[in-house]
């Protein structure tokens, strides 16, 4: 990720005025399609303390990591493939349809024809994805 998305909050005084916030509620991460799982894989600082929601602030998640296609969303990807892939630093089906898949079947014990296979219907899912 090149730049680290931040929260937006509102001062808590007569006139209020935004400010950078510590992390997203999660109401925010909900009304983006996100679970607080997801946030912690990608990343995203989640601030349980707060309890608004702002609609600039859902409008950011939606904009940079959209709703996430889940691994076992792939058709061949179960549970145990999903870990396995995981910690190849493969995350969700965005991770597998841009990675490159020498290295990732030196780093999972894949063969190459199967990571392609499932790499193709991360491409196939995504294009649904966007389209809906």
């Amino acid at each position: 990720m090149e730049e680290e998305v931040k929260a937006i909050v509102h001062t808590p005084i007569r006139r209020p005025r935004p400010r950078r916030g510590r992390g997203f509620s999660l109401e925010e991460l909900r009304a983006a399609g996100l679970t607080p799982s997801e946030a912690k894989r990608l990343e995203i600082y989640v601030d349980r303390r707060r309890g608004t929601a702002h609609p600039e602030n859902i409008e950011v998640l939606k904009e940079n990591y959209g709703a996430v296609v889940p691994l076992t969303a792939i058709k061949g990807i179960g549970a145990a493939t999903e870990r396995k892939l995981i910690e190849a630093d493969i995350l969700d089906a965005y991770d597998l349809a841009q990675a490159n898949l020498n290295e990732l079947a030196e780093k999972t014990r894949y063969s190459k024809e199967k990571l392609q296979k499932w790499q193709g219907e991360a491409k196939k899912l995504l294009k649904e994805e966007r389209k809906a």
